[in-house]
């Protein structure tokens, strides 16, 4: 679901053609081949279009220092394979892991296409971006998804257990993604602490509160001050043993499961080909009169009608083609220094 807040920031809207070339132009300039850079910068700017910045633009900062720090190799590039038991591995050779993710599902696909279902692993990447692009993908070619995984506690401890204060888990995400007609896809996609680390960077970089206490301080106050998590602090995991439990079962998939070294996390795609089960207008019909009859609820109180996960923001993504993206001015300023400091420091030939 969307993450953006509003303040008091004076915003520039810029256009999709243009932040897409910028966001390519920094890739290259830390070390990505071409096609690699324009891939991950059309998966941030597609972020940014459906209203979840905190996993849009605004990662180029990030995503450059740990191609400067070694931290990943930003030249890798996704390999796929069948293991010894015939399952398909992706490999993302220590790099980005939007390219290798991607690749993960399209292979996906292919095989789900054959057999009626396909399960494959991502390993050895790093940061992933919005997950839901992945299962939008899949929803396309009309295949229902599951992605999860995350893992690295030990670089990334964020959330606190269940009953405990001190972090121990990342935010181990899951994203399920079913195809649902002209309004796009149902996707549900959620970290399993009550915020992802991307949404709590996004609050601190605007200096903003969150709009709830999904914090705890180092001495385990509920808090809704970016600077809680970030001195120190943790996220509390979501719908609490609930969340926790499959926070703590995503991290064992990814460690134990798939496991092996990795600079970020290891992922598992789960699909299922709808058709084998009901003709493609049986299914739409259906998934429709589900989704009237939910949006058909009396609102609560401030609220204008009951969204479906996805699709606001498929509809914002529609929008912002046309109109261009709303950002911070300090988020676009931040990204033309970030610009033009990569280009002074490229080496001449």
């Amino acid at each position: 679901m969307s993450d953006e807040a509003t303040n008091e920031e004076p915003v520039h809207v810029v256009g999709v053609e243009e932040l897409t070339a910028l966001a390519t132009d920094v890739m290259t300039r830390v070390g990505c081949d071409l096609d690699i850079a324009a891939e991950i910068a059309e998966h941030l700017v597609g972020a940014d279009l459906c209203g979840v910045p905190s996993h849009g633009t605004m990662r180029l900062t990030q995503y450059a220092q740990q191609a400067q720090t070694g931290y990943l190799n930003p030249a890798g590039r996704p390999s796929g394979a069948r293991n010894p038991a015939g399952r398909i591995v992706v490999d993302g050779n220590g790099g980005f892991g939007h390219p290798a993710v991607a690749l993960g599902m399209r292979l996906g696909i292919e095989e789900c296409r054959d057999a009626g279902m396909s399960v494959v692993v991502v390993r050895n990447c790093g940061h992933t971006g919005r997950l839901g692009t992945y299962s939008e993908t899949a929803s396309a070619a009309g295949m229902f998804s599951i992605v999860c995984g995350g893992g690295r506690r030990d670089l990334w401890p964020q959330v606190a257990p269940h009953g405990g204060i001190d972090p121990k888990l990342p935010t181990n995400p899951y994203c399920f993604g079913f195809p649902a007609g002209d309004g796009g896809p149902v996707i549900a996609d959620f970290a399993t602490g009550m915020v992802s680390g991307g949404k709590v960077m996004n609050a601190r970089v605007r200096g903003i509160q969150l709009d709830g206490e999904y914090l705890l301080t180092a001495d385990g106050t509920p808090s809704a001050d970016p600077g809680a998590y970030l001195d120190g602090g943790a996220i509390r995991p979501f719908a609490g043993a609930r969340g926790y439990g499959m926070g703590l079962v995503a991290e064992i998939i990814a460690m134990a499961l798939i496991g092996g070294d990795t600079p970020e996390g290891n992922w598992l795609i789960l699909l299922v080909d709808t058709s084998s089960y009901q003709a493609p207008d049986a299914l739409r019909t259906a998934v429709g009169e589900i989704l009237d009859d939910v949006r058909s609820s009396r609102t609560a109180p401030g609220i204008e009608r009951v969204e479906i996960p996805g699709q606001r923001e498929h509809a914002l993504a529609e929008q912002r083609r046309h109109e261009g993206i709303p950002m911070p001015e300090s988020v676009w300023t931040g990204l033309i220094d970030l610009h033009e400091r990569l280009g002074r420091g490229r080496t001449r030939t």
